[in-house]
């Protein structure tokens, strides 16, 4: 139920950031390249914000938890990638990496933030 819950929250996370620069490209207050440095940007902060929340969740081994959520999210994007007929490109498997390092690491600090808040 955990991966559930975190599943949505990661894309509540993603269609609210893609709405928001979607809107700003739409109405030319962001060039092309800023749009593309923003999504990346979104992107990570996103998985970020996702393996905090994870790693929070979980009682140990919050690495494992992250490349849980990571394998989910790349099977995900991958399946819709295929789906609407996309080609997997060099820059693609870049992400899908940039997905897991980012997911695994701030699963790390995240149940390192739920032992410090045992602490207190």
């Amino acid at each position: 139920m955990k991966y559930l819950k975190t599943m949505a929250y990661e894309f509540i996370l993603i269609l609210i950031f893609t709405l928001i620069y979607t809107i700003l490209y739409y109405f030319n207050i962001t060039s092309n390249s800023f749009n593309n440095a923003l999504k990346i940007i979104s992107f990570i902060l996103i998985f970020v914000l996702t393996g905090i929340r994870i790693g929070r969740l979980s009682n140990k081994k919050g690495w494992l938890e992250g490349l849980k959520i990571a394998l989910i999210t790349i099977v995900i994007f991958l399946g819709l990638s295929l789906l609407f007929k996309y080609k997997i490109n060099i820059k693609e498997i870049i992400y899908y990496l940039i997905t897991i390092v980012t997911l695994v690491l701030s699963s790390m600090i995240g149940i390192n933030f739920k032992k410090q808040k045992n602490k207190k």
